[in-house]
């Protein structure tokens, strides 16, 4: 095996063989092995692919991106995730107050219900949920509760550090975030599937040149930054690294960084929700010249339809999107509306029957900017859309926190497609939620 290192960063491009694996020295003297080549990340398996090799310079200094280098030392991340579920699963189990008493404290209470553990209450700062009950549990104010030495679940997604802080000052608190909580109980992953949150956590430990790999597609370096942020939230079960690397909520889908207005005059919204993010993406760039919504929970559809339904130029579909012509049925627990926020003529409870359509099939006009967040069905919805990906190199704004494979299959699925987009990454939360993709 070849030996190369700094000194042979700016040797040309076909010095460096494809296909050829070389032994490459980082910063700090660690080797590892690396191929150029532009096959798919799931060929990656026991080498770190770079596409070009003026990736090489972003790999020399792979140190500066400590979450991302630890990968190189899988061992010791997985011991480390073993004491912390094994420390967390105790202190669970002496029962615990769950601070946030909206749709994540909600979601957390419901499986520690099934799980029969002890919930003692809800904690909230909001003077108007005080003395209320949730879930058949009494919401506080953490100012009339006695906290000392307890157990606290923080259940937020936007303001979890935050709360943190408010929290420590109390002596002898003992603080679990979301992550701890769902990886001490093995809980369901942040999709719709039956993947669990322990897959989703461990995957970058278990496959880490494959993560490596993708990290090192990325073009520019806040996005460096914000991967090596993620790979921490996700490895060592953190929520503190999204203190610095979170954009604000309002940008979510539309950081400018990325998107155009140009572009997004001719949007395409999969998982449109009640419409929400086409009136956010007008806050921001102006009216659309057309947009095509796709929303199949029946509730949020007929909310969506209701906002546009004096606009000519907005089409809404009660439809998902998918790879084939598809139909499922949707049981009422549905994922949009879990805290019954919705104010709908139609029951929350009612079954949605779903059609899968592929967007090809669907959207003949010209695409700007595609928008997809629809519970781990991303990557299906891509392949049904790859006429118009190839036809228009629409901007794709897509979720990439719903599989524990999706930081690198979705950009398999986009450049089997085109080659040619630049990719980043924006976290929208305090938690490993609301993360985007983004091709441009």
């Amino acid at each position: 095996m070849t030996t190369i290192g700094l000194p042979s960063l700016d040797f040309d491009a076909a010095e460096m063989q494809s296909g050829r694996i070389y032994s490459f020295a980082l910063a700090d003297g660690k080797d590892v092995p690396v191929c150029r080549s532009a096959s798919l990340l799931r060929d990656v398996r026991d080498h770190i692919q770079v596409t070009d090799p003026s990736k090489l310079a972003v790999l020399f200094r792979l140190g500066d991106y400590p979450n991302v280098r630890a990968l190189l030392n899988a061992g010791a991340g997985l011991t480390e995730l073993s004491n912390r579920r094994r420390k967390t699963s105790e202190w669970l189990g002496e029962g615990f107050y769950i601070f946030g008493a909206f749709k994540v404290g909600l979601r957390l209470a419901r499986q520690a219900q099934v799980l029969g553990l002890e919930v003692k209450g809800f904690l909230d700062n909001d003077p108007a949920k005080q003395s209320q009950s949730l879930e058949g549990l009494t919401i506080h104010h953490p100012s009339r509760a006695t906290l000392e030495n307890s157990v606290v679940v923080i259940a937020s997604g936007r303001h979890g550090n935050a709360i943190s802080r408010q929290l420590k000052q109390i002596a002898g608190i003992r603080l679990v975030n979301m992550h701890e909580f769902l990886y001490a109980l093995d809980g369901p992953g942040p999709g719709l599937g039956n993947e669990r949150f322990s897959a989703f956590v461990q995957a970058p430990l278990l496959e880490p040149c494959r993560f490596i790999s993708a990290f090192l597609r990325l073009d520019d370096e806040p996005s460096r930054k914000i991967y090596d942020a993620l790979i921490g939230m996700r490895t060592r079960l953190s929520i503190d690294f999204a203190e610095q690397a979170k954009s604000p909520w309002g940008e979510e889908y539309f950081d400018k960084t990325f998107v155009q207005p140009e572009k997004a005059a001719r949007f395409v919204d999969a998982g449109a929700a009640s419409g929400d993010t086409l009136h956010r993406l007008e806050a921001n760039f102006g009216p659309v010249e057309q947009a095509w919504l796709f929303e199949p929970e029946l509730p949020a559809y007929y909310e969506a339809l209701k906002s546009v339904s004096d606009r000519s130029n907005v089409w809404v579909f009660n439809m998902g999107l998918d790879e084939a012509p598809s139909r499922a049925i949707y049981q009422p627990e549905l994922s949009y509306d879990i805290a019954g926020e919705l104010s709908s003529s139609v029951p929350a409870g009612i079954t949605s029957y779903i059609q899968g359509v592929p967007l090809d099939a669907m959207v003949q006009g010209e695409v700007g900017l595609f928008k997809l967040d629809i519970e781990g069905m991303e990557a299906a919805a891509l392949r049904g859309a790859r006429a118009v990906i190839n036809r228009d190199k629409p901007t794709l704004a897509i979720s990439a926190y719903h599989r524990s494979d999706d930081f690198w299959r979705l950009m398999d699925e986009v450049w089997t497609v085109r080659s040619d987009y630049r990719v980043g990454v924006r976290l929208y939360a305090d938690i490993l939620e609301d993360i985007t993709l983004y091709f441009y």
